[in-house]
Parts: structure tokens; sequence; C-alpha cells
């Protein structure tokens, strides 16, 4: 793929342009390392470093433009190397992006999901009921991507990627012939400091819910919520109808129907309140529910094979999507049967032992309440959680988690995470802060064990028959974080290992 520098750049905010825009540009990188003959580089300032100090590095492996950022960058380039020298390069990576890939959004239908918890799951999901109708799905998610009948792991850990990545994949998907791709769009990729969806060409944003996430980087709620709406307001980008859908039952959700185009055809969904899509529980076990659905497009049954009304709330959203883009309420009604979680969302470990493991990847407040609160009245023994607090993240809601644990299970373990290039055990120290106002006490009512592996192994070893396990906060994820280093990691698969070694299962 070849294009001009000059087809580029509409859409970017050019502070000034130095040398001949018509040079060819074969592909786009703001990774230095990653830089070959013929690559426009974009310098980016990030947290840890700063693209502007490796533009000698870029043009060594021949980079032949640069888009820098005005506000750091203080050199100069090569007479025969256009530069491109824009008011945030962090911010035009995304429309370079697209218009690079040629705009593959404007040629599907593309599906932007978004919320405080659930994102992974209905996107799955969505994707999931689209493929049962009979269309070609791309997916973007935390846990996977899918292109077609492909599907494989996210391990880059990021829920959304770097715009480039986004624009690349959603080609890939075009070339293979999708007619629909389902993007989960977290708050960190919708902040215009970032704009990683901008070009996606959002043809319907969904809301799922709003709480407690991320305010380390977006500072309050109020800017949280206002970086999530950025989804319905990129439905102005896309020619034709586009669709707002909203959880009726989160009291956020007309921020975001105020934020979309007037254009855009609204509709609501939920469990509790008024709504065009309603839906209402009529059964609820640890297996599943059974759900009654009323729409515009006529009402039906619904069984639901995952646990919990948080569930039956995703299946509901993804129920919407599916009605709007042309599904048949009856083919939808028996795609839902067959739906299946995403890897690490709500996964049993059964090995034989006389007590319940589950893995989940809950890790905020919000997910910690909805979990328990629908495990709780299941178990007929004790509930014991296992988890830690991501490092260089929210600090608030560590306390948090602590406090809605300690008050909602019996024992904690409480471990690492990904502490990052935090202290470990000072993150563990404000969830046990947490634990103890709602009186937990250090070795009856939380055990401190930093290492993972050793955490599970004693909360193995206080479970009696009848207890359960919740082992939280890593789910798919493939390793755990440390300042100088990933530890590689299999959340089920220690489990199966720590089981083993009390003599369950087999390895």
């Amino acid at each position: 793929m070849t294009k001009p520098l000059a087809e580029l750049l509409p859409g970017v905010i050019i502070h000034h342009l130095i040398g001949d825009p018509a040079v060819p540009i074969h592909s786009l990188t703001y990774d230095s390392r990653r830089v070959e003959p013929g690559s426009l580089f974009v310098a980016i300032r990030g947290q840890h470093s700063d693209g502007h100090q490796f533009i000698d590095q870029a043009l060594a492996r021949g980079a032949v433009a640069l888009v820098v950022d005005q506000r750091h960058w203080h050199g100069s380039a090569p007479a025969d190397v256009p530069v491109v020298v824009v008011a945030d390069s962090r911010v035009a990576l995304a429309p370079l992006a697209a218009a690079f890939y040629g705009h593959p959004g404007r040629e599907m239908i593309t599906i932007g999901i978004t919320g405080t918890k659930g994102k992974s799951t209905t996107t799955d999901l969505t994707t999931q009921l689209l493929a049962a109708a009979g269309r070609n799905v791309g997916m973007i998610s935390t846990v996977d991507f899918q292109i077609g009948t492909r599907r494989w792991a996210n391990d880059t850990r990021q829920s959304t990627p770097e715009a480039p990545e986004v624009q690349a994949l959603l080609r890939e998907m075009v070339t293979a012939g999708c007619d629909t791709a389902v993007i989960e769009a977290t708050s960190h990729a919708l902040s215009p400091r970032w704009g990683r969806l901008v070009g996606c060409a959002f043809a319907v944003a969904v809301m799922l819910n709003i709480g407690h996430e991320h305010l380390d980087y977006h500072g309050s709620f109020e800017q949280y919520r206002a970086d999530k709406c950025q989804l319905f307001a990129l439905l102005a980008e896309r020619e034709g109808s586009t669709w707002a859908i909203v959880n009726a039952d989160d009291p956020n959700h007309s921020h975001f129907l105020s934020a979309a185009p007037a254009t855009a055809i609204r509709l609501r969904y939920g469990l509790q309140e008024p709504a065009e899509v309603r839906g209402q529980l009529l059964r609820s076990g640890p297996t599943g529910s059974l759900l009654q659905v009323d729409t515009p497009w006529g009402a039906a049954e619904m069984a639901v094979p995952l646990p919990g009304r948080f569930n039956a709330s995703n299946v509901l959203a993804a129920v919407t999507v599916a009605l709007t883009q042309g599904v048949s309420l009856d083919q939808v009604a028996a795609a839902v049967a067959g739906v299946r979680a995403p890897r690490g969302r709500m996964v049993p470990v059964h090995a034989g032992q006389p007590f319940d493991v589950i893995v989940d990847y809950a890790h905020n407040p919000d997910s910690f309440t909805q979990i328990f609160a629908m495990l709780r009245p299941q178990v007929q023994g004790r509930m014991i959680a296992v988890f830690g607090s991501a490092g260089e993240r929210d600090v608030a809601k560590r306390a948090i988690q602590g406090e809605i644990a300690g008050r909602m299970c019996d024992l904690l373990v409480l471990t690492d995470e990904d502490p990052r290039g935090e202290d470990r055990e000072a993150i563990i120290a404000q969830i046990a802060a947490g634990a103890e106002q709602a009186g937990k006490r250090a070795g009856s009512g939380y055990l401190c064990i930093p290492d993972r592996a050793q955490a599970i192994r004693a909360a193995f070893a206080a479970a009696r028959p009848g207890d359960l396990v919740l082992l939280l906060g890593k789910g798919h994820e493939g390793s755990i974080i440390y300042a100088d280093h990933s530890l590689p990691w299999d959340e089920e698969g220690e489990a199966r290992r720590a089981l083993a070694e009390l003599g369950y299962g087999a390895l």
C-alpha cells in the first residue's frame, strides 16, 4: 500500500509543512524500531519516552517523512525529508492512519461498544449474534481479535490498540470480505487526548454503563463520562443512518444520547427502566436465565446460557444491536441460546475438588459488587476472593475494592495484579485498608501474599467443602507486569496446577 503524503493530511491540524508532500509513503508507524524504507514516522511524546528523541534512528532506518509535535520538536531534518509539524502528533495519528489504510471503516458497518464493565463480553456477544445470522464479522476486543472465522488472542494488553493497528485490522477485515466490525471502545481510546478511534466511521454506538474507573487518567468522573461520550459524537463521521443505543437502567444514559448527532436514531434498552427494547428476567440461576424481550420488532422469550443479571443486560445490548442490523427476532432468539462467554470471564475450574473455583476478569468496584452479589446466594459455604489492583492506575479504587470484598466475602487473599513500577506491598496495603474498614483483620479476614501463585495456593489450602474461591482481576491476561519484567501468566492453568498439587485432577 503506497500513498503520497499529501493524501494522508486532510483531517490533520497542521501547524506548518516543510518540504514536498508528494513523497510516496509505503508504511506508517509511531515506533522507530518498526520503521522501514518508505515509512512515515510519527513522533509522539508518551508517558515513558519521547519519539522525537528517536528521529535520527527512524531516518537511519529509512523514514522518508516525519510528523512532529510543535510543542516537542526543536530539531531539524535533512532537506529531502518532508516534515509535517502538527498541533498534537498523538491526535494526528488516527486521521493519518485512517487515510493511509483508505478509510476501511466506511466500507463496513462499524459498531462501537463502550462502558465501564461488560465491554468485552458484549463485544463478543454482538459478534456471535451477527455471525450466527450469516454476517461476516470482524472484532477488536480486550480478549481476542477476529476476522471472519479466524480468531486469535489479543496479547497487546491494550483493549483498544493504537490507531494504526486498529485501521490495519479494519483493512484486513475488508480484504477478507467482512461486512461488519465490532470494536470495544475504551475511555482512553476515546479521550480527545488520544483519539485512537477517529476515522472508524461508526454506524452504531452502544453505551452499557458508567462507574468508577480510570480516574487517574481522566481526573474526574465527569471527564471520564465525557470521554466515553466521544463514541457517540463520532457517529457524525458516518454518512447515512446511524444508531445511538444506550442502557436506560444507567442514570448517565442521557449524556450519551445528547452527544450523538441529531440525525442518529436513538434507542434505549433496559431491564428496569422504560425502554424501546425491554427485558424482563423470568427466571435466573447459576447457569443462566430466561429473558422475556419486548421490542419494536416483536416479543420473544430468550434462554441466556450465562449467569447473572449483568450478563442478561449485556445480552440485551447485543440483541438490540442485532435487531437494528436487520436480524430477525427469531434468528436472534435462536442465536442467544448458543452464546458463550469470552475467555477469562466467569470460567469454572473443575478438577474434582470439594470446593468451587471461578476465574473472572472483575477488577473494579462495580464489577466486584455485581459478581459478589450474584454468587453469594449460590454459595453453601464461604466465599474466598483472591485479587489485587493494578499499579500506575486508579489509586482511589483500591480501598474501595478492599471494602466491597471485605463486606461481601469471608476471606480475602490480597496479591499482585500488575504492580508495574509501584511498590507491590504498598498497593496491597491500600487494598487492605479498605478491607479493615469492612471489619476484616489481618491473618483471619485477609492475607497479604504478593506472589500470585502462592496466593492461589493459600486460598485453596484455606478452602473447605462447599466454599467458592474467586480468582479475580487477571482473567484472560497472559502476563503479570512488573517494573523491569513481565511474568508469563495463565490464571486458569495456575489454578489447575495448584489443584493438582493438592491431589485433584491432572496437569
